[in-house]
């Protein structure tokens, strides 16, 4: 970041701290939101017609998504490779989601992302494209944007001034992006507006999402369209969330139940293997598709398409977890029935879904890059009934 920057960092110290870390709702915003609202029903087939099109994904992340050092997509030692959609293609999977940290490297100026990584992230989509693969693109890792939103929501006037600033940046970002990425064909690419919202305020993430929905639609009329809720991407706040009149959208929520089994070795998390195996998805992802139905009705019946975005369990032998390492790692079995499990309770919902991740994705991987081959259990476990 450049000229922003300074003042950010400053501002970052003050706000350390101030929030809860689950960014919970507020007293004022749970009563506010007792009565959920429902909307009228829409024509979702659009939607619909894309979201079995991703059917079964996995996220090729740690990449484009990484902090740059000048590397682009290898700043964290994970490129994507070539080779990778061909293996993803022939292992059964239908589409991929490529995470991009656009503002990395943008310029402030005149508002435009890094050329390099423009170039890059566009040859990536047109070889998963040449396998057949259909592809979700993101703005990921934007913690500009979701930090300043967190003091704009508290008032603090600097970060008022700073959060504008920083979301008319993401807008022209989007601009550019929308417009460059409008080239690819409509059945085969979902630009998905803003990975993980975490600004705690319904009412500013509502902005964002909608504010960069009208300018995606207006330079991609026929794309597909994602969007997630704020708390992080969390499938129940799709209460929280206004979705725009439009049956050409998917709503992707992110599964990680339960958080102390799928992140053992990730900060506060103990390691304790397998003793803390649970797999709760058909129960959970039932309640959310009746949420869904409730407040996003079809015409035709169902509600608005649904996607799970992310979904993983951190371990396995061999893996980058933390818990190989240091402590008790979860089993390489256990690690393949959860996502078993969670992938057959998403499939018996329509809902598609990527896993959290192809490679080199802190301890989550399912593939071996180091031997060239999948880790055990997998793809086995996206693909058995």
């Amino acid at each position: 970041m450049k000229k922003l920057l300074p003042f950010f960092l400053s501002l970052g110290i003050a706000l350390t701290g101030c929030f809860d870390d689950d960014n919970s709702p507020t007293k004022a915003e749970k009563k506010e939101n007792d009565g959920q609202k429902t909307h009228a029903a829409i024509d979702y087939s659009a939607g619909r017609a894309m979201n079995q099109r991703l059917g079964k994904g996995i996220n090729l992340g740690n990449s484009w998504d990484s902090q740059s050092w000048g590397k682009l997509d290898g700043g964290w030692g994970n490129p994507i490779e070539d080779n990778d959609f061909k293996i993803i293609k022939e292992a059964g999977f239908n589409s991929v989601r490529l995470p991009v940290r656009w503002n990395e490297d943008s310029d402030y100026e005149t508002h435009t992302v890094n050329p390099e990584r423009l170039k890059g992230v566009k040859e990536d989509i047109q070889l998963a494209i040449d396998q057949g693969l259909a592809v979700v693109v993101n703005f990921h890792h934007y913690t500009t944007l979701n930090d300043l939103g967190g003091g704009a929501f508290r008032g603090q006037a600097d970060s008022v001034v700073l959060f504008e600033a920083e979301k008319a940046h993401f807008l022209a970002l989007w601009d550019q992006v929308s417009k460059e990425l409008n080239k690819f064909p409509d059945s085969l690419l979902v630009l998905e507006i803003l990975n993980e919202p975490t600004i705690p305020g319904e009412d500013l993430v509502n902005d964002i999402m909608l504010s960069a929905y009208d300018v995606i639609r207006k330079n991609a009329p026929k794309k597909t369209i994602m969007f997630e809720a704020f708390h992080a991407a969390k499938f129940a706040d799709l209460e929280f969330l206004t979705l725009p009149e439009d049956g050409n959208i998917i709503y992707s929520g992110h599964y990680y139940e339960p958080y102390n089994f799928s992140h053992e070795g990730h900060g506060d998390e103990a390691c304790v293997g397998d003793a803390a195996y649970s797999n709760t998805a058909a129960g959970d992802l039932k309640n959310y598709v009746a949420l869904a139905q409730k407040l996003y009705p079809d015409v035709n019946g169902g509600s608005v398409p649904m996607n799970m975005g992310e979904f993983g369990v951190s371990g396995g032998k061999g893996t980058q977890s933390s818990c190989n390492r240091n402590g008790t790692p979860t089993s390489d079995a256990k690690k393949a029935l959860w996502a078993k499990k969670s992938v057959q309770a998403a499939e018996s919902f329509d809902i598609s879904w990527h896993y959290w991740g192809f490679t080199k994705v802190g301890g989550f991987e399912a593939y071996d890059r180091n031997n060239n081959k999948w880790f055990p259990g997998f793809p086995e476990a996206f693909f058995s009934k």
